[in-house]
C-alpha cells in the first residue's frame, strides 16, 4: 500500500540518501504513485543522462549488482530500469546537432514569423566561437527549442529556454550573444530574433560525486532568458497547424498529470507525469556532471518516445493549458523538466 503524498514528501531526503547509496546505477529518485497512494520511484540506468540538446558527454557503464531497498521508512519503493545507453563525445546530426541540409517532417525546424513556442533556436555567437576553437564541426549547429514567451520585470518580452540552449551551458555572453531562429552557420541579421540576457548558472558536483555524498550540489533549474529583438513579432502558443491550447498560466505538476510538449526534434508528443520532487543526474555539461532536485519526470503515453536531443527548452504543458515545467534532460525513456514556478521566481518574470 502507498502512503499520503505528505508522508512521502517528509521522508524524501532519507529515501534519496538510502536509495542512491544502495546502487550507483540509480539515476533518479522521486515521489510516484504506488497502488492507491504514493511511494518512491527509483530509475536505474548504467549510463548517464544527457541534456536534450547540445554536445553529449559519455559516462562509463557500471557493471555492478546492487539491491535497492523495497521500503524506506515503511514507504514502498518501486524500481524502473531505463535503457542503458552510453553516448560518446561526437556530433550526431539527427539527434540534436543539425546541419541546414537535414530533412525532417517536424515543421518547427523551419523559419516562422511571428515566433511561436516549439521552434528551433540557436545561440549563433557561441556556435561561432565553438567552431573557431575547433570544438564544433564546420557546418553544424547546436540547437534547442523555444519554450515560451515571458514578460520581465522591466516590461520587456523575452524567450524562455534552457541555459544549455540559449546560454551555452554557462558560457554565453550576456547582452551580446544573438539567438537565431531557426539558426545558421553564417551571419544573417534576418534570423536574429533575440539577445541572451541572463541565465541561472548550472553548478557541477566535483569529482563525480553523487548523492548522498557530501559536496554534491543540487541545482533546481536549467534556464535562460533572451530578450526579443526590436520588431520581432511573437505569438504565445504554437503553430496553428498544431491546433493546441495556448498556454495561459503556470501550475505545480502532480503525479498522473497528462501533459504535452512541442519540440524541434520530436514535435508534438504527449505523456504522463510519473514522479515529482525528483533528484536526478548526473547530467553532463561543459563544466562537469551536474545534479538536479525538484524535477518532474515524464514518460510518453503507451511507451512512446516523449523527447529526444534538440527538444531541450520545450515547455511541459497540461492538457488544460498550464505550463508545469521546462524540459532539460532525458534518457530515451524518461524525460526530466525543472519546475516552471521555480524558473519564473528566479527570473522574476511572468507568462507574456
Amino acid at each position: 500500500m502507498g502512503v499520503s503524498y505528505t508522508e512521502a514528501e517528509q521522508q524524501l531526503g532519507t529515501a534519496v540518501a538510502q536509495i542512491f547509496d544502495s546502487d550507483p546505477t540509480v539515476r533518479a529518485v522521486g515521489i510516484g504513485r504506488h497502488e492507491s497512494g504514493f511511494g518512491y520511484r527509483a530509475v536505474r540506468n548504467a549510463a548517464a543522462l544527457f541534456p536534450l540538446g547540445g554536445v553529449i558527454n559519455a559516462f562509463a557503464a557500471l557493471d555492478v549488482a546492487h539491491t535497492i531497498p523495497a521500503q524506506v521508512a515503511n514507504i514502498p519503493v518501486s524500481v524502473v530500469d531505463a535503457p542503458g545507453e552510453v553516448r560518446s563525445l561526437v556530433l550526431i546530426p539527427d539527434t540534436g546537432l543539425a546541419t541546414p541540409a537535414i530533412a525532417t517532417t517536424v515543421p518547427e525546424v523551419g523559419a516562422f514569423r511571428p515566433l511561436v513556442a516549439g521552434l528551433q533556436i540557436e545561440n549563433f555567437d557561441d556556435d561561432t566561437r565553438q567552431r573557431t576553437a575547433g570544438k564544433l564541426q564546420p557546418g553544424f549547429l547546436i540547437v534547442g527549442t523555444l519554450g515560451c514567451f515571458v514578460k520581465l520585470a522591466n516590461g520587456k518580452t523575452a524567450i524562455l529556454s534552457n541555459n544549455h540552449v540559449v546560454a551555452a551551458e554557462n558560457h554565453g555572453k550576456k547582452n551580446k550573444d544573438q539567438i537565431y531562429q531557426p539558426g545558421s552557420i553564417q551571419a544573417n541579421p534576418t534570423l536574429d530574433v533575440a539577445q541572451l540576457t541572463t541565465f541561472k548558472k548550472i553548478v557541477p558536483s566535483p569529482g563525480g560525486l553523487q548523492p548522498p555524498a557530501a559536496g554534491v550540489t543540487l541545482n533546481e533549474i536549467d534556464a535562460g532568458i533572451a530578450v526579443l529583438a526590436a520588431g520581432a513579432a511573437f505569438q504565445q502558443g504554437y503553430l496553428p497547424s498544431r491546433q493546441l491550447v495556448t498556454p495561459h498560466g503556470t501550475a505545480r505538476a502532480s503525479v498522473g498529470d497528462r501533459v504535452f510538449k512541442v519540440g524541434r526534434t520530436t514535435g508534438l508528443t504527449r505523456g504522463t507525469v510519473t514522479s515529482v520532487a525528483t533528484v536526478v543526474g548526473p547530467v553532463p555539461y561543459r563544466d562537469g556532471a551536474s545534479w538536479f532536485q525538484s524535477s518532474i519526470e515524464i514518460e510518453g503515453l503507451n511507451g512512446t518516445l516523449f523527447s529526444d536531443h534538440g527538444d531541450s527548452g520545450s515547455a511541459i504543458v497540461r492538457e488544460s493549458g498550464e505550463i508545469v515545467g521546462l524540459l532539460y534532460a532525458g534518457n530515451g525513456q524518461q524525460t526530466y523538466a525543472c519546475p516552471i514556478d521555480a524558473v519564473f521566481k528566479f527570473f522574476k518574470c511572468s507568462l507574456a
